[in-house]
């Protein structure tokens, strides 16, 4: 960190402090200016630039030292605070417990309702729904018979956390969004983008990644507009998760990156979290280096916490890095000791687990074992709606019933996976096209309010030069001589503005043009694998539709081609994914440079291509597809002046008479003769003719 970062560090750490100090705000939605809580507990407590241990001894001193019981109340709820800060779940909740009895004795209702509130913090993030539950019936019997909407804010929060952490997204945003409303009634900005925050991520996670975008910037002002480094912090991760979701690792890694500069020293979730998902963007970025070191980093932290859902966010990022590293034995390890705080986490941690151990039981070679698990995680994210898990689960899913010889079911799981794909894909297109189109109108409006001034201002030119005739038949030849100029300078003021007009016409029109442009872009990038420049599954589907109905017309027949290269986990492996984009873009060149200029070719997905061939019978298809082969193996890929040797394995289908409805038998049937193919050697091509339908 240069000086620069550490001076700007060090002035929002002292922001926060002073606002506490001079608030005497607890750190959760703000309190009322009659909070029974001593300021030097409310400063204590709002600190985030010290660690929990420093914070926590502090605490202590300040209870030991004052005999009052209000205040040593208030100290006991600090010393639990930051005994749950460092881990010690148990101490915690024992020191609340006690701090609640007391807070009853005394009759102090603020102090009874924040220990409540951290109290169900506490449960909720240990998976003990139940318990929390009756946490937050408590809170309520506390809001209503105070009435302070602050209180409301907070409970509604803390419902709706719940409610996510259940998997009932519509509820939990129901909740955040009444909690919302009342902070921005009170003018909260904190409060509003912890709200906003909470919202975004369910978008985000249920594939409105549009709605997610505009709220999670939103968050992200307020929070930079409040000093505020933890929500900032929070704001940043999310807008990076959000980017990696839509295919843009690059910035989401920047995102990641930008937000660890912004976690306190007491914060230790919010960096265990931010380096496991900078850990993932990594991955994603083939810097397997970087990943090992974040991901080592966030291990370590969560191992000292004790944590549950700590240990099992960075020990399963851990497992993905040795899974990419190619070391499954160590894989399985760092598996199995997240899978030990499994019943101690909530529903979706309990997801990303059974989809973890499906990838390690992958690339193990135990493919019925990994379907199994891989059939669990997908009902599981279906029933809590999560779109992103979902997506990943399909994806999974189709890769082991395809290990297993289901090649029937795979294309229906592959077909799913599109359909959702798509549908995500549209959001964010639709939202670029709405902005353009916003964009456009926002500028034709302006420009007919240009028009309408400029004809009103020749209107009054036209009044104004009437009066001046007038007055020259009273004034003679030397007012003739003073309104002709007059009238000439107005005429060229006149002109001028009609000139501006029609200038203001062309920008309309060529706005009008970036847009038509920015759609054609918009529906090529939809249609258009971005690594090899081939059409994606997206594109492949409609042709296929397409040449189907074609085939039934003409009874000429359909052939298609599925070609996947050889062993190209162990390319990436052995060379880096880098390497691996390389071959894969070579690849690319070389079968569309082989194929006859009216064949369909797309990229399916990984390392697997299909190619349709229209009016080419089995022997024409499978002489087309040896010629494939040959191109690929017959001369090594350069890589950074490395030679990388690849083979590909070819399956061939060919139909008189495809299936009225559905091109599902021929994909199939092609399916299967690639595994014939792979399982006779591999570098080879197999063909078949199904039963016509």
């Amino acid at each position: 960190m240069n000086g620069a970062d550490r001076i700007g560090r060090f002035l929002r750490r002292s922001l926060t402090l002073l606002a506490a100090i001079c608030l005497f705000t607890p750190p959760a939605f703000g309190a009322e200016s009659s909070s029974s809580e001593p300021a030097e507990i409310a400063a204590l407590r709002a600190s985030e630039s010290r660690s929990a241990a420093e914070l926590r001894e502090q605490a202590i001193a300040l209870r030991d030292a004052s005999s009052d019981r209000r205040f040593r109340a208030w100290a006991g709820l600090a010393l639990a605070e930051f005994d749950n800060d460092l881990e010690h779940a148990d101490a915690a909740l024992a020191g609340l417990d006690a701090v609640l009895a007391e807070a009853r004795a005394l009759q102090l209702p603020d102090l009874e309702f924040a220990t409540v509130g951290r109290k169900a913090t506490i449960l909720v993030n240990r998976g003990r729904s139940a318990e929390t539950d009756e946490m937050l019936t408590a809170m309520q019997a506390l809001v209503e018979a105070s009435g302070n909407p602050s209180w409301r804010a907070e409970w509604l929060h803390n419902r709706g956390v719940l409610e996510r952490k259940l998997g009932r997204f519509d509820a939990a945003a129901d909740y955040f969004q009444q909690a919302l409303e009342i902070l921005r009634g009170l003018g909260d900005d904190l409060g509003v983008a912890r709200e906003l925050n909470s919202i975004g991520m369910l978008h985000g996670r249920t594939g409105r990644f549009s709605d997610a975008m505009l709220v999670h910037r939103e968050a992200l002002a307020l929070a930079r507009k409040a000093a505020n480094p933890g929500e900032i912090a929070r704001s940043l991760r999310l807008l990076g998760v959000l980017h990696r979701n839509l295919e843009d690792e690059e910035l989401g890694s920047r995102y990641l990156q930008e937000a660890l500069e912004y976690v306190e020293e007491r914060n230790t979730r919010e960096a265990i979290t931010l380096l496991g998902e900078l850990t993932k963007s990594l991955l994603l970025l083939g810097r397997l280096d970087e990943a090992e070191r974040s991901a080592d980093q966030a291990a370590g932290m969560a191992e000292r916490s004790g944590s549950p859902p700590n240990r099992v966010s960075a020990f399963t990022r851990m497992a993905e890095v040795r899974l990419a590293q190619g070391r499954v034995a160590d894989a399985r390890q760092w598996i199995d000791r997240a899978f030990e705080s499994f019943e101690q986490v909530a529903i979706r941690d309990q997801i990303v687990l059974h989809l973890a151990r499906a990838q390690v039981l992958a690339a193990e070679g135990r493919a019925r074992e990994a379907l199994a698990e891989a059939e669990i995680t997908l009902a599981a994210t279906r029933k809590v709606g999560d779109r992103i898990l979902e997506r990943a689960a399909l994806l999974l899913h189709s890769d082991q019933q395809l290990a297993t010889g289901d090649a029937r079911s795979a294309v229906d799981t592959l077909k799913a996976y599109q359909a959702l794909d798509k549908e995500l894909a549209i959001d964010l297109a639709a939202r670029r096209i709405a902005v353009l189109e916003g964009s456009l109108e926002n500028e034709r409006n302006q420009a007919e309010r240009a028009l309408l001034e400029r004809d009103n201002a020749v209107q009054a030119l036209t009044l104004s030069r009437q009066r001046l005739l007038g007055a020259v038949l009273l004034v003679g030849l030397s007012g003739l001589l003073i309104v002709a100029l007059l009238l000439y300078a107005r005429y060229r003021a006149a002109e001028r503005s009609k000139r501006q007009a029609i200038e203001s016409r062309d920008e309309l029109e060529r706005l009008h043009r970036a847009l038509v442009d920015a759609s054609i872009e918009l529906e090529r990038v939809a249609h258009s694998d971005a690594l090899t420049g081939l059409a994606n599954r997206h594109a492949l589907a409609r042709e296929l539709v397409s040449r189907l109905a074609e085939s039934r017309a003409s009874g000429r027949p359909l052939s298609v081609l599925v070609i996947d290269i050889d062993h190209f986990k162990q390319i990436n492996d052995r060379h880096g994914h880098l390497a691996g984009d390389a071959v894969l873009r070579e690849i690319a060149i070389r079968l569309r440079q082989g194929l006859r200029v009216d064949s369909a070719l797309a990229r399916w997905g990984g390392e697997e291509f299909i190619a349709v061939l229209s009016e080419s019978d089995l022997s024409d298809a499978t002489a087309a597809a040896e010629r494939l082969r040959l191109a690929i193996a017959d001369r090594p890929v350069t890589v950074a002046e490395r030679e990388i040797a690849v083979t590909a394995s070819i399956g061939v289908a060919t139909s008189l008479a495809p299936h009225p409805d559905s091109i599902d038998p021929l994909l199939a049937a092609a399916d299967d003769a690639l595994y014939r193919a792979k399982r006779g050697g591999r570098n080879r091509v197999e063909g078949t003719q199904p039963d016509a339908h």
